[in-house]
């Protein structure tokens, strides 16, 4: 967690996939190479946010890898084909995420190769939630709820990086940027008009709640109508990172600034500062 000097906006910024800290006995164990396992993450979308600290925002980071353990889950979308032991009567073992093998504990990395040789003790999979799910959420819940007992309200910035193969729904080559507020239920529409208006005008291609609407964090941590806005940010790779070698490339220091100044319009707008620092300017 990254806490700023000062927190001036009533916004928290959380990056759960982009953990780089592999467990050594996870790597041993697993069927596929380190650079297999590392197709899940969301690789260095930390950074590309790392700003946010400086603009007022907390910043909070899972260091453990997507494929080890997912934050943006359930706590126990468990597949009980994977463990050996029977899973907790209280598991979503039949949630859309876990047949795709992408549970809280995933089966296959992204490009839809299986981590393990075998199936495996279920009392690790539990010893992963309560070591790291639970802390990481009592975290963001502390955030969000500091946030908006000092503001009044909180915005939930949720930052992704997106494979930039693929088309999306309709044919169409991905946007460089993607916003998610699960169709308006996880943030009020001006939360999302802005962030568009932000990233569109550093000349950004963006969409809208396509081809993904926002996943657990935004769904859960989402009550507009209690004051709590929830927004998924999801970057193209290709902007930033040669994909293949998983390495930053010449375009990431320039998407970093990108992303700085689009989270520094998005924060003013969002705290009503604009007009102030406008005037002020004049």
């Amino acid at each position: 967690m990254y806490q700023p000097a000062l927190q001036v906006v009533p916004v928290v910024v959380d990056v759960p996939h982009a953990g780089r800290r592999y467990p050594r006995g996870f790597v041993d164990n697993a069927r596929l190479p380190l650079r297999g396992l590392r197709r899940s993450e969301d690789a260095f979308v930390d950074r590309l946010f790392s700003h946010s600290v400086a603009l007022g925002a907390p910043l909070l980071v899972a260091e453990f890898p997507r494929a080890y353990l997912d934050v943006n889950r359930e706590p126990y979308e468990l597949d009980p084909r994977m463990f050996e032991g029977r899973v907790p009567a209280f598991a979503n073992t039949r949630s859309m995420r876990v047949a795709g093998g992408l549970g809280t504990i995933p089966r296959i990395v992204g490009d839809a190769q299986e981590i393990y040789r075998g199936r495996i003790p279920v009392a690790e999979a539990l010893a992963r939630i309560d070591a790291l799910y639970r802390p990481y959420h009592a975290g963001l819940r502390g955030l969000v709820q500091r946030t908006q007992a000092a503001f009044g309200t909180c915005i939930l910035v949720d930052a992704h990086s997106m494979p930039s193969a693929g088309l999306d729904r309709d044919g169409l080559p991905k946007s460089d940027i993607i916003l998610g507020d699960r169709f308006g239920t996880s943030a009020a529409g001006y939360i999302m008009d802005i962030a568009e208006e932000a990233f569109a005008g550093l000349g950004l291609r963006v969409t809208r709640n396509r081809p993904y609407a926002g996943g657990f964090i935004t769904e859960h941590y989402g009550a507009p109508g209690s004051g709590v806005h929830a927004l998924q940010i999801e970057i193209n790779r290709a902007l930033y990172m040669d994909e293949p070698t998983l390495t930053p490339h010449a375009g990431f220091p320039a998407l970093q600034e990108a992303i700085s100044r689009a989270m520094a319009d998005c924060f003013a707008r969002w705290s009503g500062w604009l007009e102030e620092w406008r005037e002020a300017a004049e």
